[in-house]
């Protein structure tokens, strides 16, 4: 197993680093500093590399995308409805970035964060960030991330977290994949789920749990593009949803590769885009899926949602798992 770190660019006059772990498979991880983003995932399948997420080769492109590409996101991963929440009969007030609404803890969120970086051992990356009261959420936050790659091809995220005031923690990495060339609608997809949760118009959860069925039923194998043709009597165009999951979430796979994702927590959020081509975008062209593991969005304001409630001076810490194997 070996490490290697480059100097990736800088931003606001801070070096982002990159770092490297490639396993005896020649199987490959890329992280940032910036935003302790997965920037690549590279496997070698007949003696030719191939990347499974998508990604930018410069900084510039991932402080501007409002994709989030590969990004930590947090410290609250998803929405949270009216920017209010509370704790003990507290209330708190952020400061909304998505109407009423705040999405991945505003315009400040670790998503936006420089983190500090080392080498752990010959397998893994360890982020390190300390946040303070951005965007309204209490408490002074320290975070850490640690990204390891096992010689079974396996990736995981370990997310730790401590505070000295009552919070929220619930973070994932906003990564997209793209395990076909670009061709997600060929690219098969199953959720060990059963039910997701119903959105209102703003994709805020509205409550309930709904049975999957049609569009949303990935119980078994289903290409993407077969789902996105049936969102379309609905006048939808893309998947933006949250299954609830447990362990071994979905795989995605086609007829060389596959993917199994793995959570210690109860959600996975779907999304189909294409944060590389803005005119593609446009016309619903999807050119990958973001797959994020996390609780259930919103979960401070539904009692069943689960818990992202980090007491003053608890340690948390979670962990997603993203194991490659090759099919033939």
């Amino acid at each position: 197993m070996v490490v290697v770190k480059t100097k990736f660019g800088e931003t606001d006059g801070q070096e982002v680093s990159l770092y490297k772990i490639t396993n005896k498979n020649q199987t490959s991880i890329s992280v940032l500093s910036y935003a302790a983003t997965w920037q690549n995932f590279e496997v070698v399948e007949d003696g030719e590399k191939h990347s499974l997420i998508e990604h930018f080769d410069n900084v510039a492109d991932y402080v501007k995308t409002p994709y989030e590409v590969g990004k930590t996101i947090g410290r609250v991963a998803g929405r949270i409805g009216k920017a209010h929440f509370s704790i003990d009969d507290k209330d708190y007030q952020l400061t909304p970035n998505d109407g009423q609404n705040i999405i991945h803890s505003g315009n400040h969120g670790l998503q936006m964060q420089n983190f500090d970086a080392t080498v752990d051992a010959d397998d893994s990356v360890l982020f390190t960030r300390t946040v303070r009261g951005e965007d309204g959420f209490p408490g002074v936050l320290k975070v850490k991330i640690r990204y390891t790659l096992n010689d079974e091809d396996e990736v995981s995220i370990t997310y730790s977290a401590r505070s000295n005031q009552d919070t929220l923690f619930n973070p994932s990495c906003h990564v997209y994949f793209n395990i076909n060339d670009g061709n997600i609608r060929q690219t098969q997809l199953r959720i060990n789920s059963k039910r997701f949760l119903d959105m209102n118009e703003e994709k805020l959860p509205t409550g309930k749990l709904l049975a999957v069925t049609n569009a949303y039923d990935f119980k078994n194998f289903k290409k993407i593009g077969q789902g996105l043709k049936q969102l379309k009597p609905l006048d939808k165009f893309e998947f933006d949803d949250a299954y609830v999951v447990h362990d071994k979430a979905a795989t995605l796979k086609d007829d060389k590769r596959a993917i199994d994702f793995y959570t210690d927590r109860n959600g996975l959020v779907i999304f189909t885009a294409n944060p590389v081509d803005a005119q593609k975008a446009s016309v619903h062209d999807h050119n990958s899926i973001a797959m994020e593991l996390m609780t259930l969005p919103d979960a401070i304001n539904h009692t069943d949602f689960g818990n992202t409630i980090l007491n003053a001076g608890q340690k948390v810490s979670y962990t997603n798992k993203f194991k490659y194997r090759k099919l033939k």
